[in-house]
């Protein structure tokens, strides 16, 4: 397997290129780049045809909730989805595909993408990656991965995107976050909850940093 470093080759791209570079740290920024080069790996091992161009903004624009484009109320992935559809719709995408990149970005911290349509699943799997690295038999060629950790390296960001979290979490008190139906009678019935530990998790990928 390989890659080409080229992104794809629309206006819409640029600019979303442009507005996430500008708007994101170095460290936020190339864990952007990474999701993206890591969703094309899955795209490619599928052979799949799905539009590079919705992953590249689903991916690309998924973080904008922690940046000075995305503050808000609501929990950073609303806040983040709602930037990047205001900004494709002033750039004249099409209502359709503006709503699909919002609704990519607003449910990316769940697990409904997975079970979605291809540019959906893959922008999905492409952040998983590069966060967790997903369960172990999910494989990506070492080999590459290893040159997309090169060319956007990660900068610690293990520790910095727990603390981006941490941020995000003492700015909104009460925090906005609603619990699945099932999770609150589990609790409201004491059986045993599960909650993991957020840095067990992040270090569980098997990248250095």
């Amino acid at each position: 397997m390989n890659i080409d470093f080229k992104l794809p080759d629309t206006e819409i791209v640029r600019q979303a290129h442009d507005l996430v570079r500008s708007a994101s740290g170095d460290m936020l920024y190339n864990h952007l780049m990474r999701c993206y080069f890591f969703a094309e790996l899955f795209a490619q091992q599928e052979n799949s045809n799905a539009d590079r161009e919705l992953i590249f903004l689903s991916t690309t624009m998924h973080d904008l909730g922690f940046t000075d484009l995305g503050r808000g109320p609501n929990r950073f992935e609303i806040e983040g989805a709602h930037a990047a559809r205001r900004y494709l719709k002033e750039w004249g995408v099409e209502d359709d595909r503006s709503w699909k990149v919002w609704t990519n970005i607003a449910a990316h911290t769940w697990d409904i993408n997975l079970f979605k349509e291809d540019e959906a699943r893959i922008s999905q799997l492409g952040i998983l990656y590069d966060v967790i690295a997903l369960p172990p038999e999910i494989k990506l060629d070492p080999e590459t991965v290893a040159e997309i950790v090169r060319r956007y390296p990660r900068l610690d960001f293990k520790h910095g995107f727990y603390e981006m979290h941490r941020e995000e979490l003492e700015s909104k008190q009460p925090y906005p976050h609603r619990f699945h139906m099932c999770t609150c009678i589990a609790h409201e019935q004491g059986l045993q909850l599960e909650i993991p530990n957020p840095k067990t998790w992040l270090n569980g990928a098997p990248f250095n940093e």
